[in-house]
C-alpha cells in the first residue's frame, strides 16, 4: 500500500461517501469529499489528488462527462480515475473506459476490493511518475552530449597533440597529423619528427618555431613544470606567407569564398574563421562546403594545396 496519499470521492449519496470515506480513512489516506462533479471540477487546482473515486450516476454532471473534462485538461489528464457504479451493464463501462477512467468498481463496494484497486493505481501512477522523471533526465542527458560532441567536433579541428613523459602520442587530431606531415618531410608517421620530441623531451621552452619555405609551423608547450614525466599537451598552428586572398577568386570562387579559404589555408579553424570574419560559424561551414566542391577536394588540407598553387610564397610578409 502507498501512502499518505491523497484520494478524492465525488459522489451525491451521502451514504456511498461515508463507506467510502471509512474504507480509505482507515487505511490512512487523506480523503477529500464531494457531492458534485461540477462542484468538484470547479475546486481541482485546489484539492490537488492523487486519485478520484467517481460515481457514475450524479444529476447534475454525470461521472462520464465529469471524466471526460478531467481526461481532456492537460492539467488534470494524469490523475488515475476509477469509476464507481450499481449497474452491470457493460456499454455503460465501456462509456466509462473511453470516458478516461482506468477501472471500476461495483456497489455496494467491498473494503478489501476498494483498497487493492486504489493502491494498484497509485502505484501505477507512481511508476509513470519515475519512468518520466528518468526519461527527461536521459533527454537532458542527450542534450549535454551533443553538445559536448559539438565542442569536441569544434576542438578536432584544431592541431592537438597528447604526449607521454616518455614521447609517446597518447592521443593526436587530424589536423595535428596533416600538419606534421606537411612540415617535416623525413618523417616516417610513427611517433614524432626528431625535432619536434626532442624539444617536447627537453620541456625548457613554450614554444618553438619550424620555419619552411611558405610559412612556419608554431608549436606551443603545455605541462606541468619540471615533472618531465607527466603528460603534455602541444598545440600547433600554422603561419602561412600569404598577402591578399583575391588571387583565389581566379579558382571560381567569390570574394568570401575566397576570403574563407585563405584562413583555412592559414590553418585557421571553423570557429575562428567565424570570429575573424564576423560572421555565423554555420556560415563559415556553408562557404568551406562550396570551396571544396568548386576545387574538386574534400578536406581543407587539399583545398589549402590549391590555394598554394594560385598564390604560393609572396615574399616576406607573414600572416601571424
Amino acid at each position: 500500500m502507498i501512502g499518505p496519499a491523497t484520494i478524492l470521492v465525488i459522489d451525491d449519496v451521502p451514504e456511498n461517501l461515508a463507506v467510502v470515506f471509512d474504507v480509505l480513512n482507515q487505511a490512512n489516506f487523506e480523503v477529500l469529499v464531494v457531492e458534485s462533479g461540477a462542484v468538484a471540477l470547479e475546486r481541482m487546482e485546489v484539492l490537488r489528488p492523487d486519485l478520484i473515486l467517481l460515481d457514475v450516476r450524479m444529476p447534475d454532471l454525470d461521472g462520464l462527462e465529469v471524466c471526460r473534462r478531467l481526461h481532456a485538461d492537460p492539467k488534470t489528464a494524469a490523475i488515475p480515475v476509477i469509476m464507481m457504479t450499481a449497474l452491470n451493464d457493460t456499454t455503460d463501462t465501456v462509456a466509462g473506459f473511453e470516458a478516461g477512467a482506468v477501472d471500476y468498481l461495483r456497489k455496494p463496494v467491498a473494503p478489501e476490493e476498494v483498497l487493492v484497486r486504489v493502491n494498484t493505481h497509485l502505484q501505477m501512477r507512481m511508476l509513470r511518475k519515475t519512468l518520466e522523471q528518468r526519461n527527461q533526465a536521459l533527454s537532458r542527458e542527450v542534450r549535454r552530449r551533443r553538445e559536448a560532441e559539438r565542442q569536441l567536433e569544434q576542438s578536432l579541428e584544431q592541431a592537438v597533440l597528447v604526449v607521454a613523459g616518455n614521447g609517446t602520442v597518447q592521443f593526436a587530431t587530424r589536423r595535428a597529423w596533416d600538419l606534421l606531415e606537411q612540415y617535416f618531410a623525413d618523417w616516417d608517421g610513427t611517433g614524432l619528427p626528431s625535432d619536434l620530441g626532442g624539444w617536447i623531451g627537453e620541456r625548457a621552452e613554450p614554444m618553438i618555431r619550424f620555419p619552411r619555405p611558405k610559412g612556419s609551423l608554431v608549436a606551443r608547450l603545455f605541462t606541468d613544470p619540471g615533472n618531465t614525466s607527466a603528460n603534455c599537451m602541444v598545440t600547433l598552428e600554422e603561419h602561412l606567407v600569404m598577402i591578399s586572398p583575391e588571387p583565389l577568386q581566379q579558382l571560381g570562387l567569390t570574394p568570401r569564398e575566397a576570403e574563407v579559404l585563405y584562413w583555412l589555408a592559414q590553418g585557421k579553424t571553423s570557429p575562428e574563421i567565424a570570429v575573424i570574419l564576423r560572421t555565423a560559424l554555420n556560415t563559415v561551414k556553408k562557404h568551406a562546403h562550396n570551396i571544396y566542391a568548386k576545387l574538386g577536394v574534400d578536406n581543407r588540407t587539399a583545398a589549402a594545396a590549391r590555394a598554394f598553387e594560385v598564390i604560393g610564397p609572396q615574399g616576406e610578409q607573414q600572416s601571424e
